[in-house]
């Protein structure tokens, strides 16, 4: 995907229409998508100890803009406790303050803090924020953001891991698989038969070398009861990948999501402090400069799901990996 790309991606939608309430549930127009991971976008993070309400209401004016009519304001390991605890509250009133961000945030995802540590698995997360399952952590964040808290991703083999999501699926909260070194099925079998629905960007998140058939991507991929996440960005899992994804999983368990970082729709260069900097590359390629690897996704999902017709995806298939799925999953729809 070439620079273009990305910024006819950012125009393509400003016409698209918010969402309904029906019945105490958001219910997003049909003519938009639903994004379950965005990290930022146009420099500004949600996981940011200097996010403002301002921020959030101007960034989900442009993230709605892009066609995007939906999505979870997603906080990575980095910031728990206390910046997440600051910013659920911070996106919490932006969402009673302004009416798009009422209709447009559906809810939270938190990506960690209860991943694996392992280097490769762990991915751009700080190891050294991990920490074990904790529910009344999170009862804590539900009860300060009011109920918003829809996704959370852990590692299968995180300390508490069965005992938190037994929990956190009764209180309504949707949980993933992701950034885990546990791959065995019967692992999986037992967070499934406890709640666990999904996997998070399955394909990324793990080491660039894996035993060849014992690891979490044929796990997932073979699963019969669980969602399978991923980015089609162009960049995060090749064309090849992709197609496998489409002709191996029934389209009712596919989800696409954009995992846009804070660079997202801005020109190419440099951002971030010394110690985490990402280089913006013209062909969209968002890399760590400390390590050379993906350092999350410059794309929006509208970017996304043109990749996903590039690959031979119909509107029909687009429109369920990128709208339905996503409500389902959260409980939405």
């Amino acid at each position: 995907m070439n620079r273009r790309n990305f910024i006819l991606g950012a125009t393509a939608a400003t016409a698209f229409a918010g969402c309904n309430t029906t019945g105490g549930k958001k219910v997003a127009n049909s003519n938009g998508w639903i994004d379950l991971q965005v990290n930022g976008r146009y420099g500004i993070s949600f996981g940011s100890p200097k996010l403002t309400v301002e921020q959030v209401v101007n960034l989900t004016h442009k993230i709605v803009a892009e066609g995007t009519v939906g999505f979870l304001p997603t906080i990575t390991t980095v910031a728990f406790p206390d910046t997440a605890m600051k910013n659920v509250r911070i996106i919490a009133e932006a969402k009673r303050k302004d009416p798009v961000c009422a209709e447009a945030i559906l809810g939270l995802h938190f990506e960690g803090p209860f991943i694996s540590k392992e280097p490769g698995y762990v991915g751009a997360h700080n190891p050294a924020k991990v920490l074990p399952c904790d529910v009344a952590m999170m009862d804590e964040f539900q009860k300060e953001s009011g109920g918003m808290l829809k996704l959370v991703t852990i590692a299968a083999e995180a300390e508490g891991a069965e005992a938190f999501t037994e929990a956190m699926t009764s209180r309504g909260v949707t949980i993933s698989i992701g950034h885990s070194a546990e791959w065995r099925p019967e692992v999986i079998d037992r967070l499934a038969k406890k709640g666990a629905k999904a996997f998070t960007h399955l394909g990324n998140g793990i080491p660039g070398i894996l035993p060849r058939h014992q690891n979490i991507v044929w796990t997932g991929l073979s699963r019969d009861d669980m969602t399978v996440m991923f980015i089609p960005d162009g960049f995060h899992l090749p064309d090849q990948v992709l197609k496998v994804y489409l002709k191996a999983v029934p389209v009712e368990r596919l989800i696409a999501v954009s995992d846009c970082s804070y660079p997202g729709g801005l020109p190419p260069g440099a951002y971030g402090p010394a110690s985490d900097r990402s280089i913006l590359e013209p062909s969209g390629f968002l890399r760590c400069v400390n390590t050379g690897l993906l350092h999350g996704s410059s794309c929006c999902l509208a970017d996304a799901v043109k990749v996903l017709k590039r690959v031979g995806a119909s509107d029909a298939v687009c429109k369920a990996l990128a709208h339905d799925n996503p409500l389902k999953l959260i409980g939405l729809a």
